[in-house]
């Protein structure tokens, strides 16, 4: 028996007796019905809210690239039927060829100041090794005989001994010079190497960004948008990072709905409990289904709003589940107690309780005016409430507005 025959089983069972007019409101003011008091089988549930999701499903996902964010170029209309393989999501290249143009250029400009320092260090230390070789000449020439005294002068003998140390400085000189210009052209050849091999890599960062670009279908089915926590979905010139959700491919033949439960009305909620589905969009379905999970942990759905909710997965077991498209909008009744001979009364005849200033309480149909009671409330749903104590079965309450009924 689905809920909504239950509800109105037991509806009829309170109004079995008939809902009466009271004689003496009828010169008073508008007549005020009643319905009598009975036990009842009553079935407790509690509302969940969500949407239609499809049980098999494969998401597609930015790809992991190297080089952050891509910006989406173009997208499959969400709800399109694709094929393995398709084409559905491009990413934009041209910001990552301008990357590209601007690594190639860093790189060749690596380069050439590399072959630059290469040729200018090969003339500087040319010139330094003629230098050397010079001064060895000299050197060589200015030791290969001594200078007999009877035939040169003093001074003559002094300049050829300072010219043979000026070259053997000079020498020294120049082997060190060469020594320091190696040393010195190593390490600007390891900088700049350092510096190329950066931009190389980063030109192979983006050369593997460029060859991510298109995202195909990985099985056929139906386009689902991936709804972010504001609950909007990507569009065309969004950034996204890697890692990041786009769509996801789902098989339409069998979804399951994705709903939230209140957190004060999470008690009962637990796997396998029976279920009631209304779908928006198909209002004369009334589907059954059962609990398939439930979070442990409660959260809010909304950012900045303090009200906290249950994630609960219900299957649809009803073949007109077929009827049914992921993303659609529904609802549904979570079966969380069954009461056996409960007294139960409508919602609508108990005045007062939670949130008010005075106690639960109805008004029970009498000889004279329509007597107050207090009660004590058990368990109910939106529309019926079980009476722990109170009132009786087969005592007639009223419904409704009683204000100005002359109720004691």
């Amino acid at each position: 028996m689905s809920r909504g025959a239950i509800v109105v089983g037991v509806a009829l069972s309170l109004l079995g007796g008939g809902c009466s007019q009271l004689p003496w409101l009828e010169a008073e003011g508008p007549k005020v019905a009643s319905v009598a008091v009975r036990e009842s089988t009553l079935l407790v549930s509690v509302r969940a809210e969500g949407e239609l999701e499809a049980d098999k499903a494969s998401p597609v996902a930015v790809p992991r690239v190297p080089t952050g964010a891509l910006k989406i170029k173009d997208l499959v209309p969400e709800g399109s039927l694709v094929e393995s393989g398709e084409v559905v999501v491009v990413f934009d290249a041209s910001q990552l060829q301008i990357e590209l143009s601007n690594h190639q250029a860093t790189l060749r400009s690596a380069e050439l100041r590399m072959e630059r320092g290469d040729v200018v260090a090969a003339m500087e230390n040319g010139a330094i090794r003629v230098m050397r070789d010079v001064a060895a000449l000299e050197r060589d020439h200015s030791t290969s005989f001594e200078l007999d005294e009877t035939v040169y002068s003093r001074l003559d003998i002094l300049d050829n001994e300072l010219q043979g140390s000026e070259a053997e400085a000079t020498i020294g000189y120049a082997e060190a010079a060469l020594r320091l210009r190696g040393e010195s052209q190593l390490i600007d050849r390891n900088i700049i190497g350092v510096e190329r091999d950066t931009t190389e890599s980063k030109i192979g960062d983006v050369e593997t960004s460029l060859g991510q670009l298109v995202l195909e279908s990985p099985l056929p089915g139906m386009v689902v948008y991936k709804k972010n926590w504001r609950g909007s979905t990507a569009s065309v010139g969004d950034s996204l990072w890697p890692g990041n959700v786009v769509m996801s491919i789902v098989d339409p033949s069998s979804v399951s709905l994705r709903a939230f439960v209140l957190e004060r009305d999470g008690t009962g909620v637990v796997e396998g409990a029976e279920a009631i589905i209304r779908v928006d969009a198909r209002p004369e379905l009334e589907l059954t289904g059962k609990v398939k999970s439930v979070q442990n942990v409660s959260r809010p759905i909304r950012r900045g709003l303090p009200t906290k909710y249950f994630e609960t997965v219900i299957s649809i077991d009803d073949a007109e589940a077929g009827l049914l498209k992921p993303g659609m909008k529904a609802s549904a009744e979570i079966i969380v107690d069954r009461l056996e001979e409960a007294v139960v009364v409508p919602r609508t005849a108990v005045r007062g309780g939670e949130g008010e200033e005075v106690a639960p309480h109805v008004f029970v149909e009498g000889l004279g005016a329509p007597q107050r009671r207090d009660v004590e409330l058990g368990r109910g749903d939106h529309v019926l409430v079980q009476v722990v104590s109170g009132v009786s079965a087969g005592e007639r309450v009223l419904l409704g507005d009683a204000s100005g009924s002359g109720q004691s």
